[in-house]
């Protein structure tokens, strides 16, 4: 019989969670429950958790909003028997639905939310063991209670999964205390890696991979190629993947910034493409047609794009953007400062004349290792194994 788990996902996680589920499907059963106030795209988002055959139980918003209230007012003070009772009973019949009068073994939160907060309480009053996933960096946003509950997520979780050393230097620095943390990184989907690696190095593209433009700063990518175009080192062609071409986008204090349209200005539009969205199969087997990618983010928790590029055998330029110092080294790319586009164009040149030095089969493996799926398979077995049993007194519903 299959130990049970309840995901509790900030909205559709995209490929993290379907990853994961399917990385340990063998030996745990998942149920998911979405917070109305987490998902804007809530009906999306369950009939994503439908279409893969995962039981997927939305909480009404007027429950939650009724929950949230509540544990403002009285958390983290003892409840009183009446609000204590009441909360659990609502949660309680929420499980109940979800699991048929049973209850999951483990709790894993995916991202911190408002959510997360009410459920981790609950399942620490039923003694049952609580994984925290964090993959974006914590910053204090707001300074009223409830941002102290959910800080207090982190604390009462049982372990705390972090992407990225970087990350876990940042969650400290920000005052968040934990019992126990591992870093994890993230879940390369390794099944797309080409059984052979071109050696010949003929190839002149490039390219850059992003979903939003957030934190990307892609003024210093379009910077340097200009740069390289003054230069006139122009032998080369960028593919600019995952940005709607047609799209505004929130850039500084620009509201309404428009890639194509900067690309244009700046004379860029023969040596640049914008490639719009694809998906995630589709990008994974598009690594091939290019020479190396490029990367000018300025925060990255891991780096799941640059880190997916390696393990197809690419070889990255890419700004010391934190995350990435787990995987990226001299053996497969150059690091260059962050805001600094004439080291960013020196180091696209010097990569094209040292490309050849890139072993695309050495650096595939060896990311493969630590961060592919059986890699992260172990981790999260390992993990999960160790916190079951240690909750073998959890209470009846």
């Amino acid at each position: 019989m299959k130990y049970q788990v309840l995901f509790v996902p900030d909205g559709w996680p995209a490929n993290f969670f379907d990853d994961q589920m399917n990385a340990v499907s063998d030996l745990y059963e998942f149920k998911v429950i979405l917070g109305a106030l987490e998902t804007l795209g809530k009906k999306k988002a369950v009939n994503q958790f439908i279409r893969h055959k995962i039981p997927a139980f939305s909480i009404q918003q007027d429950d939650i909003y009724k929950i949230h209230y509540s544990f403002i007012n009285h958390l983290p003070a003892v409840l009183d028997k009446k609000q204590s009772y009441w909360l659990m009973h609502r949660f309680d019949k929420c499980i109940r639905e979800l699991y048929k009068g049973s209850q999951p073994d483990l709790v894993h939160i995916h991202q911190i939310s408002d959510t997360a907060v009410f459920i981790c309480e609950w399942a620490k009053s039923h003694q049952i063991p609580v994984v925290m996933s964090e993959h974006i960096l914590f910053v204090r946003h707001e300074t009223n209670r409830f941002q102290r509950l959910k800080e207090l997520v982190y604390e009462k979780a049982d372990m705390v999964l972090c992407g990225s050393n970087y990350q876990y230097r940042t969650l400290l620095t920000n005052g968040i205390k934990m019992q126990h943390t591992e870093i994890v990184g993230n879940l390369l989907l390794d099944s797309y890696v080409p059984e052979q690696f071109d050696s010949k190095f003929e190839n002149r593209n490039i390219t850059f991979v992003a979903s939003h433009l957030a934190d990307k700063d892609i003024d210093v990518l379009l910077d340097a190629i200009s740069l390289l175009k003054t230069d006139e080192f122009t032998n080369f062609h960028l593919d600019i993947i995952g940005i709607d071409s047609n799209r505004e986008y929130q850039i500084d204090d620009n509201p309404r910034y428009n890639l194509q349209q900067d690309i244009e200005k700046r004379g860029l539009s023969e040596l640049i493409s914008i490639k719009g969205r694809k998906e995630r199969q589709e990008l994974l087997s598009s690594y091939q047609y290019y020479s190396f990618l490029v990367s000018s983010s300025l925060s990255e928790t891991f780096g799941v794009g640059i880190a997916e590029a390696i393990m197809n055998g690419l070889p990255v330029v890419c700004t010391d953007s934190g995350g990435i110092r787990d995987f990226v080294d001299h053996t497969n790319g150059i690091i260059v400062p962050i805001r600094n586009p004439r080291a960013f164009a020196d180091a696209i040149k010097k990569m094209f004349e040292q490309r050849a030095i890139y072993n695309p089969e050495a650096i595939s493996n060896r990311i493969r290792k630590n961060f592919g799926q059986k890699a992260f398979r172990e981790k999260l077995l390992r993990i999960y194994a160790e916190l079951i049993p240690t909750f073998s007194t959890k209470t009846d519903l």
